[in-house]
């Protein structure tokens, strides 16, 4: 991945963040790194071949621990990085959050190649659901449980933002508790082994301590 390439991806996530994707043009992109826009398309075609590439990226760092699991063995999900993890993505990608059903109507490409991820991310997801249960990490579930549980995490994960921002103009404190959203959702189907080596509990006491200050 050449220098180049990524100074134009940075600087679209940071212009889609500040103004809206759908209000940032190719233009604006050039414009705030100094480089023509001929010089851009060598890169990238259009705006939507940026946003595929940023959208791909966030997913691979996002699912980057459900694909460290050793799939052979007993292995924990590490439960703790995700959640940190995935503050840190939502708070760099906040207009994915904000924009996506715009996004999605907007561009077509765009959206086949989320259905296509989401298609692999489910089945992903559904290894590691039952590599976790073999391994009881995870309470036994049918594999009809399974598929509703993925369906409400992707809920979960792109739109608790939404929800909590409505309500309060804090967006780190919003982070937080999408976060935590996502920990309440899975909760009751984690056995007591999947605490035993206190990571989670450690998450949990980070993400906790940012809403004991704010109550406070």
């Amino acid at each position: 991945m050449s220098d180049r390439k990524d100074k134009i991806i940075e600087a679209s996530i940071k212009l889609f963040n500040e103004k809206g994707c759908l209000n940032t043009s190719t233009r604006h992109i050039c414009e705030s790194i100094g480089i023509s826009v001929g010089n851009l398309y060598y890169y990238f075609k259009n705006k939507e071949e940026i946003l595929i590439e940023i959208y791909t990226r966030h997913l691979e760092t996002i699912f980057k621990e459900v694909k460290l699991i050793d799939y052979e063995s007993d292995d924990v999900f590490l439960f703790k990085d995700f959640l940190l993890n995935h503050i840190i993505e939502e708070e760099k990608h906040n207009f994915i959050y904000l924009e996506l059903n715009a996004i999605v109507s907007k561009f077509p490409k765009f959206r086949e190649i989320k259905i296509q991820n989401l298609k692999l991310n489910t089945e992903l997801l559904k290894k590691l659901i039952k590599h976790q249960i073999n391994y009881k990490y995870f309470i036994p579930l049918s594999n009809h449980e399974i598929d509703f549980l993925i369906a409400n995490a992707w809920s979960i994960g792109l739109n608790s933002i939404n929800y909590w921002n409505l309500l309060d103009n804090d967006l780190k404190l919003n982070r937080q508790k999408s976060s935590l959203n996502m920990y309440y959702l899975m909760k009751p189907y984690l056995t007591s082994k999947a605490y035993e080596n206190g990571d989670l509990d450690e998450a949990l006491d980070k993400l906790n301590k940012g809403l004991v200050n704010e109550n406070d």
